[in-house]
């Protein structure tokens, strides 16, 4: 089973100088045939110069200004393996890690893998993308992301996989239709893939064993500034429930929070960050609509069920 490591980056020319060498150790230590892959989201640094000069066994996909989700399917769909690793620009491999996924992903019915992310110091305070779950609060799905060490030592089912460093069947990916650009310009991609997975039937696993070391937020960062980046994760949140929730008795608690948060808008006021997402994710009803529709037509696996799935109660 061979697998090409994909690396999406835009003016992250420091950051492939760390994430690099280490995905080529780690292709290097795994039996099989693979390839690491920089998918360049038309970079204005000298990103390119470098790849071409120092790397010139990675495979370099220049594109065209995209945006991150749309460079990640090109990219997987360039891919000529069954399985495609995506990795984070700001993410370093341990050189073991990409053989626990290849194992994971013998099994016909695992969507994707995630694996164990760890700050730079090797430390899990404040660690986002571990064996990941959610819960319904009022009109949104809040994420929780696992940090205490007892519960990250073994193989198990999560809602999704983090788009840092997540690998997958690539058939599967393309089935799915890959990241959605509703999501544009960024986060909620991963969250949503791995949904829809679970809604077909699929699961989603962490793996303790691949384990990465993730510079949070540094490519974010350097491009949008933090409210901007809040406000982004927040309207696509409001997407995510509204494209992808078909149980009517959930519909109807998510309506009725999200109708009492606009309610406050109008007459007290709401949380700055909360009334701006809400309204700008009405800009895109149209759109979140077009892709729920879809999901009607392919669900097989009902919302009350998988999210008790995804944290271990697969039958």
């Amino acid at each position: 089973m061979n697998a090409t490591l994909i690396i999406p980056n835009y003016n992250g020319r420091d950051l492939l100088q760390k994430s690099i060498p280490a995905a080529l150790r780690a292709v290097a230590n795994a039996p099989g045939d693979h390839v690491v892959c920089v998918a360049d989201d038309a970079s204005a640094d000298d990103s390119l110069e470098l790849l071409r000069s120092s790397f010139p066994e990675v495979k370099l996909l220049a594109l065209p200004k995209r945006g991150f989700g749309p460079t990640c399917n090109v990219a997987v769909e360039s891919a000529d393996t069954d399985i495609v690793v995506l990795l984070n620009s700001d993410v370093v491999v341990e050189s073991d890690f990409l053989s626990p996924l290849l194992e994971d992903l013998v099994e016909p019915d695992v969507f994707a893998v995630g694996c164990k992310f760890l700050n730079p110091d090797g430390s899990l305070t404040n660690a986002l993308g571990n064996r990941t779950s959610g819960a319904w609060l009022g009109g949104i799905l809040a994420i929780h992301h696992e940090t205490r060490p007892e519960l990250l030592r073994f193989t198990c089912p999560q809602l999704y996989a983090n788009g840092g460093a997540m690998a997958f069947h690539r058939e599967q990916w393309l089935a799915l239709g890959g990241f959605d650009p509703l999501y544009a310009p960024f986060y909620w991609e991963d969250v949503d893939i791995s949904y829809r997975a679970w809604a077909r039937g699929w699961r989603v696993l962490y793996e303790p064993r691949s384990v990465v070391y993730h510079e949070q937020g540094s490519t974010m960062q350097r491009s949008f500034q933090s409210a901007h980046i809040e406000l982004m994760s927040a309207k696509n949140a409001f997407l995510f429930a509204w494209k992808n929730i078909l149980d009517p008795a959930l519909i109807r608690r998510i309506a009725a929070a999200q109708a009492r948060w606009a309610t406050d808008d109008v007459f007290i006021g709401g949380l700055p960050h909360r009334t701006a997402a809400l309204w700008r994710a009405f800009r895109q009803l149209r759109q979140a609509c077009r892709a729920r529709s879809r999901e009607q037509r392919e669900r097989v696996v009902p919302d009350t069920e998988i999210l008790a799935f995804s944290t271990g109660g697969w039958a």
